[in-house]
Order: C-alpha cells, then sequence, then structure tokens
C-alpha cells in the first residue's frame, strides 16, 4: 500500500497534475454561447517517453483526462464530473513536442458531459497525435469547495530531474505476463477518494503492453500502446487494483488486448472495462 504518511501531506487536487506538468488555459465562449473551450500543452519529459518514440500513451490518456475532467467540470460548475469513458485514436506514436491539447464541449446534458479532444505535435508543424472523446456523470460536490476564477491560466511546472518513471509514480508493481498490479496511493485519488481516471489510462497502457510482450518472455518495453477505449463502471476506492488482460488477437505488427480493472478490496469487483491495440515497435 501507498505511505501512511502521505494521507496527511498529498493534496489530491494536484498531486497528479504536478507531475504532468500540464499547462492548462482557458479558451472563452464565443458570443451567445455559454459554453466554452481549453487549451493545453504537455511536455514530453524524459521519464514519460516510451517505446514508439514519443509521449507514451498511458500519459497522453493522463493529460487528457485531466484536462477533459477539468473541461466537463467547469462545464456544470457548480456542479461537477466523473469520468465515465474514454475513446482515443492514436495518429502518431513518434513526437518531437510539445503537444498541444484542445477541448470543447459536445453535448452538455442534465446528467452527462460529453467533450472531444484533439491533440497535435507542435514540434512537427501541429501535426495530428490523437483524438480523444471523452463521457462524464455530473454528480453533485455535496460541501466540498470548488472555486473557479475565469479566465484561467495554468502555468506549466518546472522539469523535476528527479521525477520517477510513470510506473513508480502510479504505483504500478514490477512484472511480466496477463496479470498487473497497481498499489492505490493517496496521491492516485481524486478529491471524492477514487482512483484518478489517468491513474487507470497509464494501468492499462502497462498491462496490455506486458500482456502481449509478455507472451515472449519481455518486458513490455518493445510494445507500444495505440487506440485505447476505457469504460469505466464503477468507482475504485479500496485497492489493490488488478488489471487482467486478455489478448485477443490481429494482424502483423498490431495486437489487440482487452483489460479487465478488478478493485481485489472491493471483493474484486469489475471496475474498468476497455481495449488497448498494442504495436510491435
Amino acid at each position: 500500500m501507498g505511505d501512511p504518511a502521505e494521507d496527511e501531506r498529498v493534496d489530491r487536487r494536484h498531486a497528479v497534475g504536478e507531475y504532468l506538468r500540464l499547462e492548462r488555459w482557458d479558451v472563452p465562449a464565443p458570443p451567445g454561447s455559454d459554453l466554452f473551450e481549453i487549451g493545453g500543452r504537455a511536455p514530453l519529459d524524459a521519464h514519460q517517453m516510451g517505446a514508439g518514440g514519443g509521449l507514451r500513451t498511458g500519459a497522453l490518456l493522463t493529460s487528457v483526462d485531466s484536462l477533459g475532467g477539468f473541461l466537463c467540470g467547469l462545464s456544470v460548475h457548480p456542479e461537477w464530473i466523473v469520468t465515465t469513458s474514454m475513446m482515443a485514436t492514436i495518429a502518431h506514436l513518434s513526437h518531437r513536442g510539445p503537444l498541444r491539447l484542445h477541448g470543447r464541449i459536445l453535448r452538455r446534458g442534465r446528467n452527462a458531459v460529453v467533450a472531444a479532444l484533439d491533440v497535435v505535435d507542435e514540434g512537427l508543424a501541429d501535426r495530428a497525435v490523437a483524438a480523444i472523446t471523452m463521457t462524464s456523470a455530473v454528480l453533485d460536490p455535496g460541501t466540498m469547495d470548488l472555486p473557479v476564477t475565469r479566465p484561467f491560466a495554468i502555468p506549466m511546472g518546472p522539469p523535476d530531474p528527479d521525477a520517477p518513471p510513470p510506473e513508480e509514480f502510479f504505483c504500478i508493481e514490477p512484472g511480466t505476463g496477463s496479470v498487473t498490479r497497481l498499489e492505490l496511493a493517496e496521491r492516485l485519488r481524486n478529491p471524492w477518494g477514487i482512483l484518478h481516471g489517468g491513474a487507470v489510462a497509464m494501468l492499462f497502457d502497462v498491462a496490455a503492453c506486458r500482456a502481449v510482450d509478455g507472451r515472449d518472455g519481455g518486458t513490455g518495453r518493445s510494445a507500444a500502446a495505440a487506440d485505447t477505449v476505457i469504460h469505466y463502471l464503477r468507482p475504485i476506492k479500496v485497492g489493490p487494483v488488478e488489471a487482467r488482460c486478455r489478448v485477443l488477437g490481429g494482424g502483423p505488427g498490431r495486437t489487440l488486448v482487452r483489460v479487465a480493472v478488478h478493485d481485489m478490496g472491493a471483493d474484486a469487483r469489475l471496475a474498468t472495462m476497455g481495449t488497448v491495440a498494442v504495436l510491435s515497435v
């Protein structure tokens, strides 16, 4: 489990964002509309690079979840949201960076919000990197204070030369094969005590790559996650978390993996389900 002393010193609102160094800015709504857009910029830190030659997909989707969740939350404020699904199509795994993200609301209903996010590579003349659709459920924040100042601008944090690799930061245990475990440290919880959706996305990346590469005795380091679909079925609050993978097959250099995430501390109930396309690189 995570460090017990961590409970007292971790601000759940910022730990993942500070690790990502994600820059965010407000794009005001056009005249006559109450919907707005959001921009972001993600650096290519060496410790988050993947086998494909760019920001690994798990790290990219963690940034997308953070930015898209913020966008959807602000669109229903003073209520807030929780991510329920993410569908990502990845165009390129090799990046020069930084990556620029742009999100917009497609639909805002009473109980759900749908957003689209596009990612481009600023270092390669805005070459398309990924297209993502996110769905979020609207929830009552209760007594939690969620103050918002608009327009907002959150700068990119300074680089950390001692930053750990994603597996270490997200408490993903070493291993190979079809099952990968994550310990639920306090820094990985959102303000409601639920495992951060980006942490689940990173677990999908690591687990699927290990499942494919591990068939030949590898560790997952010669494989790279690409197109990813994640359905968040139930909140993960207890842990540890277990990602169980089933290799479905595919063509040369591309394998589809089914990933099922279980909250082992909650009677091993199924919490998240989805698929990852894993490429041999």
